[in-house]
C-alpha cells in the first residue's frame, strides 16, 4: 500500500478518480493470478502467504496502469480501431491497454477453467466476466457491484459444491446413487437397466489392498463413463455400477456395454512395487523388482422396461438375475434378462 501511494503522489492522480477508474483492471488481475496458482491448502501460514502476493500483484497491477499506456501506446492503435468499428462506445469504457488486459485476463481465465474445471475456476471466471463489464454501466456504486461479484462467485461455488457432494460419488467421481434415482424419475416408458459389477473385487481387495481397490473401482468408473449410445453411468454401491439407456432395447445397448466389457478386460494395471530390500542383490543374480501387472474383469446384466415389470425396483431385479447368470457363465461376460418381447 505504501508503493501505491508513492506512485499516486508521484503522478499527482486524482485518488476517487483514478482509483474508481483502475480498480475493476487490478481486480481483473488479481482474479487472472488467483485462476493461475495452485491451491496449497488452507492453513494461517497459507493465507498469510497468499495476502502477501495479492498485495504484490495490487501494487504491479497499479504500476503497470500507471506507466505501461504512454510506452506501448502507438502500438495499441489496431485496437482503439477495432473497438470504434464495433462501437464508439467502447473506446469510452476501456482505453486500448485496458483492453488489452481485459483481453488477456478473460482469457487467462477462461483457458484456465477448461483445463482445470472445478467449482474454484468456474466462479473465478463469472467473477471476471462480471468485473469486466462493470465500467459499461454509467453511475455505478462499485462497493455494490464487487459485492455482488464476491456474493455471486461464493453461491456459485457453494451450490456447485453442494450438488457434487449430493449427486457424485466422492471416490469414483461418476453420478451417486442418489443421482440415479434422480435420474429415474426423467425417464419414459422405454429404457434399459445394466447392472455391473467388477469380477472377484472382495478377493481382489483382500489381497492387494483397499488403497489399490480402490484405483481399481477409479478404473472401472472411468471406463464406464465412457460408454456410448447415450447410456449414463452410476455407482451403485461397493463394487457395484448401474448404466441407464433411456429409448433403448436390450438388443441395442449390447453393442455399448460389450465395447466397454472389452475396454475393462484389455487394461493392464501395473501394481505399485514393494519396497526395496536393504541390500540390493548382487549384480547378475536375481531380477530387478519390477512392479506385477493384473487385469480385472466385468460382468454385466441387462433388463428392460416392460409391462410386466414397470416399476425400477422391479427392473432392477431383473438386471441383477441377468448378472448373477453372467457370474455363473464364467464372469466377463453379458447377459440378457429372460423377459417377454
Amino acid at each position: 500500500m505504501l508503493a501505491i501511494l508513492l506512485l499516486i503522489g508521484h503522478e499527482k492522480i486524482d485518488l476517487s478518480s483514478e482509483f474508481s477508474r483502475r480498480l475493476p483492471l487490478i481486480v481483473l488481475m488479481i482474479l487472472s493470478y488467483l485462476s493461475c496458482v495452485k491451491d496449497s491448502g488452507f492453513s494461517g501460514h497459507n493465507v498469510a502467504i497468499t495476502l502477501v502476493k495479492l498485495l504484490v500483484v495490487t501494487v504491479l497491477s497499479w504500476a503497470a496502469l500507471t506507466y505501461l499506456p504512454a510506452l506501448v501506446q502507438n502500438h495499441l492503435s489496431p485496437i482503439y480501431t477495432f473497438a470504434n468499428r464495433l462501437d464508439p462506445a467502447l473506446n469510452a469504457i476501456y482505453t486500448p491497454f485496458e483492453w488489452l488486459l481485459v483481453g488477456l485476463a478473460l482469457i487467462t481465465c477462461l483457458l484456465r477453467f477448461i483445463f482445470v474445471t472445478d467449482n474454484n475456476h468456474a466462479a473465478l471466471l463469472l467473477g471476471a466476466l462480471l468485473v469486466a463489464i462493470m465500467p459499461a454501466y454509467s453511475g455505478f456504486e462499485l462497493h455494490s457491484v464487487l459485492t455482488l461479484v464476491l456474493a455471486t462467485s461464493f453461491v456459485y461455488a457453494m451450490l456447485k459444491d453442494s450438488f457434487n457432494m449430493a449427486f457424485k460419488d466422492e471416490l469414483t467421481g461418476v453420478p451417486s446413487r442418489r443421482a440415479l434415482m434422480q435420474y429415474v424419475n426423467t425417464l419414459g416408458r422405454k429404457y434399459v437397466v445394466v447392472m455391473a459389477d467388477i469380477d472377484h473385487f472382495k478377493k481382489f481387495n483382500d489381497t492387494y489392498g483397499h488403497d489399490v481397490g480402490d484405483e481399481v473401482l477409479k478404473l472401472v468408473a472411468s471406463r464406464l463413463n465412457r460408454i456410448g449410445g447415450g447410456g449414463k453411468a452410476f455407482r451403485f454401491g461397493g463394487e457395484e455400477f448401474i448404466m441407464i439407456f433411456p429409448r433403448k432395447t436390450p438388443q441395442q445397448a449390447l453393442p455399448f456395454v460389450e465395447q466397454i466389457r472389452q475396454l475393462i478386460a484389455d487394461y493392464p494395471i501395473a501394481l505399485r512395487e514393494k519396497p526395496r530390500p536393504k541390500k540390493a542383490p548382487k549384480r547378475g543374480t536375481g531380477k530387478p523388482n519390477q512392479g506385477k501387472t493384473v487385469k480385472i474383469t466385468a460382468s454385466f446384466g441387462i433388463a428392460k422396461r416392460s409391462s410386466e415389470f414397470n416399476q425400477f425396483s422391479d427392473i432392477m431385479k431383473q438386471a441383477d438375475i441377468a448378472l448373477y447368470a453372467a457370474k455363473k457363465a464364467g464372469r466377463n461376460c453379458v447377459q440378457l434378462a429372460k423377459q417377454p418381447e
